[in-house]
């Protein structure tokens, strides 16, 4: 019964999505420095000094007038750090980060002291948009990306990268078909597309139980945060299931790229899968 529980937290974690970047309690492992240049040659600036320590983030705009009246937007973002799946809603920084500033020694306008969670197994990407607005409009973009994949001690090199991992949502290997039921239920590794986008047409399932073929007449995927994963439940047509029926769902993907298909929140699909054998219990 673990994936329908999930299915209940799912529904409760909803509630509580834009939340989910600042929701993790894991330990941070990764110390290192990330650097990028913007679009106006702008800086990001995220290090970690000791082992353990949260990510300080800074942003540095170059100008030698000091007259000039800059603002930033800061957004975070979170991905899982395997499977590059989106965690949660965007969180706007900018309120908790502190002001620019002009500084001489920096060359510019500064924002020195952003901090950010160095939170085990996810990937942060910082995001800024810097907007002038005298003494002549100008507007500089960049973001940059930490990865703390968990139990790395060291910096930003192979398990710390600075683009994040990006990969299609497969079956992570839970089951799950309950007796009296007439759904069968797949754990997948990352949040999923549950708009009708994402919602394949039930005949891109084949399901049988004991080798008789069922009529998929439901779809729904119901996305789990935490752990960042989502539930594919399959309802078929036919009598309940009894305990011991052997359940097997194959998954064969649209080859028109318009029609909906499984995929993750940055629209990467799925392949195909299956068949996979549910015993019902």
């Amino acid at each position: 019964m673990k994936l329908r529980s999930k299915i209940s937290l799912a529904l409760v974690a909803a509630m509580i999505a834009t939340m989910a970047g600042l929701a993790f309690a894991s330990p941070a492992l990764a110390a290192g420095r990330v650097s990028t240049t913007g679009t106006c040659g702008d800086l990001l600036d995220m290090r970690v000094k000791n082992v353990g320590d949260d990510i300080d983030v800074g942003i540095t705009i170059p100008s030698i007038d000091s007259t000039e009246v800059w603002s930033v937007t800061t957004i975070q973002q979170d991905y899982g750090a395997v499977t590059g799946g989106r965690i949660g809603a965007p969180i706007d920084q900018t309120a908790a980060f502190p002001p620019l500033v002009f500084s001489p020694a920096d060359g510019g306008f500064t924002i020195d002291g952003g901090v950010v969670s160095n939170t085990a197994g996810l990937t942060h990407e910082i995001s800024y948009t810097a907007t002038r607005t005298a003494p002549s409009p100008r507007t500089c973009t960049n973001h940059g990306f930490w990865t703390n994949p968990g139990g790395a001690s060291d910096g930003p090199v192979a398990g710390n990268p600075t683009t994040r991992p990006d990969a299609a949502p497969k079956p992570a290997g839970d089951t799950e078909a309950d007796a009296g039921t007439n759904d069968a239920l797949i754990l997948m590794d990352q949040e999923m597309l549950s708009t009708a986008a994402g919602i394949p047409a039930g005949n891109r399932f084949a399901v049988r139980v004991n080798g008789v073929a069922r009529t998929v007449t439901a779809v729904q995927i119901f996305n789990d945060d935490p752990p960042n994963q989502a539930v594919l439940d399959l309802t078929f047509n036919g009598l309940a299931l009894n305990a011991g029926d052997t359940v097997t769902v194959q998954y064969s993907r649209p080859l028109v790229g318009a029609q909906a298909a499984l995929q993750d929140l940055e629209n990467l699909k799925a392949a195909n899968f299956g068949p996979i054998s549910i015993t019902a219990f």
